[in-house]
């Protein structure tokens, strides 16, 4: 049985992947334009930043059409599998601005990181999903052990390169990168909060509403903070 926070929990879900992949969609088109390495990667981030909302998306849909969500193993594959891919990313945009010197030193770090967790992730995915996580009805999961405490540090490593990559903007002198900077910290300060109080908060009829539109309102931002519209700039310049 469907129940309706469940609902809400995907439909929530569902508004914000879509959002979130249309604005890193159109972010990285802006790559062909002006060349710019950085909004290449971080647009390819924050496409996948939304990952480990896909299996909720999709588990409402499947219950609603056929009556029963995803699978754990499924559930955990389509959540999980490109987090790493997604911190890769993001590093790499990072690098683009800061210790260039060290940049294939840090992006090889985080690549060896990246494939021991999909090797954990994918050999516990065959011996025993239940290491990794217990599915919470149909669309919400608490997961466990290592897996949990790798999503944990990837919220802090978004918040930390994320503020990184918008003070770069924001100590400048041109109002307009000045201003993009102002909304691109706005943008990883709200997914942050909002990630970590969908993961932590008892999500209710009030509380998820509050935290997705949160998580929505990052993915606005982040938008202006790298297309910056010009309403936008006649209102705030």
């Amino acid at each position: 049985m469907v129940l309706l926070i469940d609902i809400l929990n995907g439909v929530f879900s569902i508004i914000f992947v879509v959002i979130s992949t249309i604005v890193g969609l159109i972010t990285v088109s802006k790559y062909f334009k002006s060349k710019t390495k950085t909004t290449l990667y971080i647009g390819l981030a924050w496409i996948l930043i939304v990952c480990p909302w896909w299996p909720s998306s999709l588990s409402v849909l499947s219950a609603l059409l056929t009556g029963q969500g995803l699978s754990l193993v499924m559930y955990l594959f389509i959540g999980n599998v490109f987090v790493p891919v997604f911190i890769f990313f993001l590093v790499a945009g990072f690098t683009e601005i800061y210790f260039k010197d060290k940049r294939k030193i840090l992006l090889g770090i985080f690549a060896l990181i990246g494939v021991t967790i999909e090797i954990y992730l994918i050999y516990f995915l065959i011996v025993d999903p239940s290491v990794l996580g217990e599915l919470q009805g149909v669309v919400d999961i608490e997961f466990r052990g290592l897996l949990r405490i790798y999503l944990i540090s990837t919220i802090l490593i978004v918040l930390i390169l994320g503020v990184l990559i918008a003070y770069n903007s924001i100590k400048a002198e041109n109002p307009e990168i000045k201003l993009r900077g102002k909304f691109l910290m706005a943008a990883f300060i709200s997914w942050t909060f909002g990630a970590i109080a969908d993961a932590t908060l008892p999500l209710t009829i009030i509380t998820l509403p509050i935290i997705r539109i949160i998580l929505i309102s990052s993915a606005i931002e982040f938008y202006i903070g790298f297309i910056l519209p010009d309403f936008i700039k006649k209102r705030f310049l």
